[in-house]
């Protein structure tokens, strides 16, 4: 009966295994108000954003989006193993790109995401520009790396905005 912490964040709402416990009923009647009730629940549930419905390509895109930020580690897009489940790069557009006070570029993508160059700026590299493609990576002790038009990498840091 006891659930551990895993279990209760992987779990699928009660609204649907109360839903799907209606197939069990052997009596037609009663399996379709059954249904009829649970279906009812589930769908006010899911419009006062109680409860949200997604399909595969949905929990790929909001993985994209949160590329790059440090969140608790819970199991809120599916199960391991799932496609895309941890993903390795992402492939923007730049919206903007400034220069900060320490010669650091500040970069914003057209999804919004901003990240920041955290290594030491050269000379040599040209400046990001609106409409340049970006490569954002995973490089190694969970650091990222950007490369610009295909050009040299940089590291950077995906900012909260």
């Amino acid at each position: 009966m006891a659930q551990t912490k895993e279990e209760r964040l992987t779990a699928p709402p009660a609204l649907y295994t109360d839903l799907i416990a209606c197939k069990t009923l052997p009596d037609a009647s009663a399996r379709l108000a059954c249904y009829d009730a649970k279906v009812a629940a589930l769908e006010t549930a899911q419009t006062n954003n109680e409860v949200v419905i997604a399909d595969r390509e949905q929990v790929r895109e909001a993985r994209k989006g949160l590329f790059g930020l440090s969140l608790p580690r819970i199991n809120l897009f599916g199960g391991d193993g799932d496609e895309g489940s941890d993903i390795a790069q992402i492939d923007g557009v730049i919206k903007s790109a400034k220069t900060s006070r320490s010669g650091k570029w500040l970069i914003t993508l057209e999804d919004g995401a901003v990240w920041q160059q955290t290594d030491a700026p050269r000379s040599t590299m040209r400046q990001p520009k609106p409409g340049d493609s970006i490569t954002i990576e995973r490089a190694a002790l969970g650091s990222f790396l950007a490369k610009v038009n295909d050009g040299r990498g940089f590291k950077v840091i995906r900012l909260v905005n």
